[in-house]
């Protein structure tokens, strides 16, 4: 028996050079009537910034505060994702004929990008992960970018991975 493609989780994050695999995934959705649910991973707002300060913030912070900072962080990117999203799907949409995106669910999460994906894509039974990757480093060619890269090693889901334009 063929496999069906119901749903489709697009994992962004949010880079010009991503829309590429925005395409590929409305394409596939086109072709075979799916759902796109689209996701972003962000990092710790507070843990990110304390590395890059070398210093820990929380001893000068109260939890509720930095809790606070990392919502109004996962607002805004809600709210970045939805407008690069919406911009991409308004340019396409007169190529597309029932392409189904949800832009009232877009799933922002905080934490590691592979363990986030795979935990969304697994959990909620998706039948394909659509990602963009940027092979950084050396080997250019031979390697996909480490995100993408453990997504396709650590998720039991079929994985698209589509090579992204250089940034």
């Amino acid at each position: 028996m063929l496999p069906k493609i119901n749903k489709i989780l697009y994992a962004t994050d949010l880079s010009e050079s991503a829309k590429p695999a925005f395409y590929w995934a409305m394409s596939l959705a086109e072709q075979y009537d799916a759902a796109i649910s689209i996701i972003h991973i962000m990092p710790d707002l507070v843990e990110e910034m304390s590395g890059s300060m070398g210093y820990d913030l929380s001893a000068h912070f109260s939890t509720e505060q930095l809790a606070q900072y990392n919502e109004d962080g996962r607002s805004k990117a809600i709210a970045s994702v939805k407008e690069r999203v919406t911009s991409v799907y308004e340019d396409m949409k007169q190529e597309l004929d029932s392409c189904r995106v949800d832009l009232h669910h877009i799933i922002v999460k905080t934490g590691d990008p592979v363990k986030e994906i795979v935990t969304v894509a697994e959990g909620d039974r998706y039948d394909l992960v659509v990602m963009g990757t940027h092979g950084h480093g050396l080997f250019d060619e031979l390697l996909l970018g480490s995100v993408a890269r453990g997504v396709v090693h650590k998720c039991q889901r079929p994985v698209l991975t589509i090579k992204l334009p250089a940034q």
